[in-house]
């Protein structure tokens, strides 16, 4: 188990950096990485342009596979397509999307995943699934509809493509990130609805998709419906081990939302979060300000509940193995 402590872990990998790429280089010669999300940028802020060019990829992925006996698994947010990260790659406009024309829909999705496959990127953390009836900017040209049978449609039609194309996608922000005013990135909301509330809309989609996914993505909300104390869906048991598991079913991997934003970073330890994330129900720690400390922190984990962190291993490298025999189709 010890080797594979980084199995939990999918670091940060700032394309623009090279910093960040030396030290991806050496999680992967050093520490056993294989696994990261791409971006273009340090920042932990929502709506940022900064972009990756297509060259400087692959160079960065040429040179983590130089160091790797495993093929290197890429996660991406293209919930529009990879031109959100890549100068050179395709950005469609969701808003412009004609929601009765599900054949062109399709047709657009399967170009976002298409266009990852291509550059051997495996996960799309996409669709978004929210609603936005609160008209939040955070979610302003990501959620769908504020109907929750319509988003789940389009959604499904988002999931096809991903299958048709070799990739594995991700259902989020679970329960709900349109449940409150605010954004995350920034510092902790609560969300006012109660349970019944949220089964009535922002949990629709979810639950009737529930099947469809091997990944579904927790938010930072924190619902005082379903937690009496302030806590991030990231951390709560109520949320991802009773509502999310027992109560709708859920079987696949939960990973967590980047754990670097504000929501989390502003009033918790990274030790807390991750200890709370994992024990609590999660799978995949995304995004770690500290990747390279959060071995210790998983250590920790393993030593106090080792059977519980067998099983999640077991899973996670059901999913890798899953993604690497997709990108030799």
């Amino acid at each position: 188990m010890k080797e594979s402590l980084s199995s939990f872990i999918v670091p940060r990998i700032n394309i623009n950096s090279r910093e960040s790429i030396n030290e991806a280089i050496y999680m992967t010669k050093e520490l056993g990485f294989d696994t990261f999300i791409l971006f273009a940028s340090d920042k932990v802020v929502f709506g940022e342009n900064n972009k990756f060019s297509l060259k400087t990829f692959q160079e960065t992925k040429g040179m983590l596979q130089d160091f790797s006996s495993k093929e290197i698994l890429f996660f991406i947010d293209a919930e529009s397509g990879f031109g959100h990260r890549c100068i050179e790659g395709l950005d469609i406009n969701l808003e412009t999307l004609d929601l009765s024309e599900e054949e062109k829909i399709y047709k657009n999705f399967k170009l976002i995943n298409d266009e990852l496959f291509e550059n051997q990127i495996s996960f799309n953390l996409a669709p978004v699934v929210d609603l936005n009836n609160l008209n939040e900017e955070i979610l302003i040209g990501r959620s769908y509809s504020n109907d929750p049978k319509i988003v789940s449609k389009i959604a499904s039609i988002f999931l096809s493509s991903c299958k048709a194309s070799n990739i594995i996608p991700c259902l989020k922000h679970f329960p709900g990130h349109g449940a409150a005013k605010g954004d995350t990135h920034s510092d902790l909301i609560i969300s006012p609805l109660s349970l019944e509330e949220l089964k009535s809309s922002h949990l629709i989609p979810f639950i009737e998709l529930i099947n469809d996914t091997d990944f579904i993505m927790i938010n930072h909300l924190s619902y005082e419906s379903l937690d009496k104390s302030l806590c991030p869906a990231t951390m709560s048991k109520t949320i991802m081990e009773n509502l999310l598991r027992k109560d709708l079913g859920y079987k696949g991997l939960i990973i967590s939302d980047s754990i670097r934003m504000g929501a989390l970073s502003r009033n918790f330890t990274e030790e807390e979060v991750i200890w709370k994330f994992i024990l609590n129900g999660g799978d995949l720690v995304l995004d770690p300000i500290n990747p390279i400390e959060s071995l210790s922190i998983m250590k920790k984990i393993v030593k106090s509940s080792s059977n519980l962190m067998e099983e999640k291993l077991a899973k996670i490298n059901s999913i890798k193995n899953k993604a690497r025999n997709l990108m030799k189709k």
